[in-house]
């Protein structure tokens, strides 16, 4: 953990799931209706919650080995039935991102969600007037914690790691943060491995999506 009182910003980065969008509750439901149509045992939620930060494909293949095509098929035919019912923002989530928008940060989202889900999830959360980018993982990128992604991040937005800031739930945010340069945050409000993330002293924590903004009012720059 890093000397916090000199930190000055200009961008905040987020995680998506599990940060901003509330995909925990509808995920167990979903893996227990595919154990279910696979005639599989339904994933104890805690073994879920362990894996819950693997790549998307790599986390079914852990819990439903063998036909992956039907696998897939099965767990998407579920999501689209039941995604949509309801808003999956956690609450104060569109407030923040205004919020830091007003007081003049540029702000972005790097999720390792499959950009088949992401881009439609925040096309339905509606904030995309309060983020200037938006990346999901495709075919080809490094998952976090290797810190490319990021990096591209910072260029887009034209800031140096020492104003940036990644907030996100896992331990693969922060130290994704941490290799590069850029300032890391816990989003500890919903994180499903709060030991591990603590382990790795990120620069800023909190246990509420207000705490967030009443923390950053203080660090805006430039």
């Amino acid at each position: 953990m890093r000397e916090t009182d000199g930190m000055q910003l200009k961008a905040v980065v987020f995680d998506w799931d599990l940060t901003l969008w509330n995909s925990w509750d509808i995920h167990l439901d979903l893996m227990d209706q595919t154990a279910d149509a696979l005639g599989r045992s339904r994933p104890v939620s805690a073994e879920v919650g362990k894996e819950y930060s693997r790549p998307f494909l790599k986390h079914l293949a852990w819990f439903f080995p063998g036909d992956q095509e039907r696998v897939l098929d099965t767990y998407m035919s579920f999501y689209h039935a039941d995604v949509w019912r309801e808003p999956r923002l956690y609450p104060g989530i569109p407030e923040l991102l205004k919020r830091l928008k007003d007081k003049g940060y540029r702000t972005a989202i790097l999720s390792d969600k499959r950009e088949a889900f992401g881009v439609a999830e925040l096309a339905f959360s509606k904030l995309g007037d309060t983020v200037d980018r938006a990346l999901f993982f495709t075919d080809g990128m490094d998952p976090k914690p290797d810190p490319s992604g990021l990096q591209d991040m910072m260029e887009f937005l034209e800031v140096a790691p020492s104003e940036t800031l990644f907030v996100g739930d896992s331990h693969r945010d922060i130290e994704c943060a941490k290799r590069a340069g850029a300032w890391s945050g816990a989003a500890l409000w919903a994180s499903v491995e709060p030991d591990l993330v603590l382990a790795l002293k990120p620069d800023l924590k909190w246990e509420t999506v207000d705490d967030v903004g009443v923390t950053l009012d203080l660090r805006r720059t430039g």
